[in-house]
């Protein structure tokens, strides 16, 4: 594969980034469901303008947000190895790296194939977020020294990826977060909507009833529960912990209840555009495929707006901190990834109702799984990483994100390219058909289901 050309043709596209990818993207989408040409580009204008509000008011909460967790990270986290550095410095490792256009094409035939196939309900139109598998291949081709070996893994992670998408939309929930008609895309994040379904099933046998939600709140406690005064006892804690003057405690106060008033409103932006694309995809489908319904996959972004969600990004900061210290043999605490992690909890609320003490409990668990995937090589690889886009590391020490800790795919990824003097090019092939095969198994399963159901509605 030619990927001087590729790197030619996509390099301007992909430092132009994800708004530009969006307006793109979903404007072709609505030349092709015939949706007409002004009609096309007045919708793909608006789901950008409604992304880049959304954008906005994140970049706005992560900017108030972060001084306070470095600060409480500074004043209770003590000295490791490894520094988190962040996800956008690994984003930007991915794009940098030569063979990443070959992971993007992979991961868009692979979405076509199984769409052709009936093995998924997902067109994902989320691609700046394939750096996710970019920097798993990375890490397999350096340990490995074999770039055959990294798009192999790349091109299951597409596969798989795309699996769990479908499993947090079939189940409704992203729906019950205010999406209907997508699904949410963002690497094997998505597979935490999977453990998070599956927590949620057990706290239900305990008898720990979902109720704990904003809307609970605001019902017991009046005004207390509303987005805006919820964002501002959340603002005056953190600020307090962070040992803030009292004058920089409002300030943080009034940050976060901005974001928690203004996100959902962007959000709101979006889907109004997005309504009359999804309509038409029906309308297509049904005449061109035989009434093949499916998802448009796109960024969790838009859903991070959630009281519940931003209320567990800062709720969750002394805690992943307090592991740093109460779990033997831990290599960092997350730093400038602290409140960037809201990506992974978005996953979570929804299957346990958006209660409030269920989610902490998941995003706990989550958290452990975090600190263990980075002591057992993640932080090192992530230092791997780094110094192959030639950052230079001082001898000791080393960078990493925590980000890439809770990202399921780049910890297998490790283990496998260490074990590739054992299990060499053939084991990594025979893992990926092996779970490949198991999705399979379970997609037939579904698609079984749904006919059972069809002919019993008939």
């Amino acid at each position: 594969m030619d990927f001087a050309a590729l790197s030619t043709i996509l390099d301007p596209i992909i430092d132009a980034g994800p708004l530009f990818m969006i307006f793109f993207v979903f404007t072709a989408v609505g030349l092709i469901v015939q949706l007409g040409f002004m009609k096309a580009v007045r919708n793909g204008l608006m789901i950008a303008v409604g992304f880049n509000g959304v954008y906005i008011v994140v970049d706005y909460f992560l900017g108030a947000v972060a001084p306070a967790a470095e600060a409480l990270a500074l004043r209770f986290g003590g000295v490791f190895t490894y520094t988190d550095i962040g996800w956008a410095a690994y984003a930007s490792f991915a794009f940098g790296w030569p063979a990443a256009y070959a992971v993007i094409v992979l991961s868009l035939l692979v979405n076509l194939v199984m769409i052709f196939l009936s093995m998924t309900d997902t067109l994902n139109l989320n691609i700046w977020d394939f750096w996710e598998a970019i920097i798993s291949a990375i890490i397999v081709t350096v340990l490995t020294n074999n770039l055959v070996a990294g798009l192999i893994f790349a091109t299951f992670l597409a596969w798989f990826n795309l699996m769990m998408s479908d499993f947090n939309a079939q189940r409704g929930y992203c729906a019950d977060l205010g999406f209907e008609g997508l699904s949410f895309y963002q690497g094997t994040n998505v597979a935490w909507g999977a453990f998070g379904h599956y927590v949620g099933k057990l706290l239900d046998k305990t008898g720990l009833e979902a109720k704990f939600t904003p809307e609970y709140i605001q019902e017991k406690f009046g005004v207390i529960g509303e987005p805006a005064v919820l964002g501002g006892i959340i603002g005056l804690l953190m600020g307090v912990g962070a040992g803030y003057y009292w004058i920089d405690i409002v300030l943080l106060m009034i940050a976060l209840a901005t974001s928690l008033v203004l996100i959902p409103m962007m959000s709101g932006i979006v889907m109004q555009a997005l309504v009359p694309v999804t309509e038409a995809a029906a309308k297509f489908m049904k005449a061109k495929a035989g009434g093949k319904q499916l998802y448009i996959g796109v960024d969790p972004a838009i859903a991070v707006g959630n009281t519940t969600v931003l209320a567990t990004t800062v709720l969750m900061v002394p805690i992943l901190l307090g592991m740093a210290f109460l779990i033997p043999g831990t290599v960092n605490h997350p730093l400038a990834d602290l409140p960037s992690l809201l990506f992974f909890w978005v996953f979570v609320v929804a299957p346990n109702k958006f209660d409030m003490i269920r989610v902490l409990i998941t995003t706990t668990l989550m958290g452990v799984y975090g600190t263990i995937a980075s002591m057992l090589g993640v932080a090192r690889w992530s230092t791997l990483v780094a110094e192959n886009a030639g950052i230079e590391v001082a001898a000791g020490t080393g960078v990493t994100s925590w980000f890439n800790h809770l990202c399921p795919e780049m910890l297998v990824a490790g283990l496998l390219g260490e074990a590739y003097g054992s299990i060499g090019l053939g084991g990594i092939i025979a893992f990926c058909v092996v779970v490949t095969l198991i999705t399979v198994v379970f997609r037939l399963r579904y698609l079984k289901n749904i006919k059972t159901t069809v002919k019993a509605a008939a």
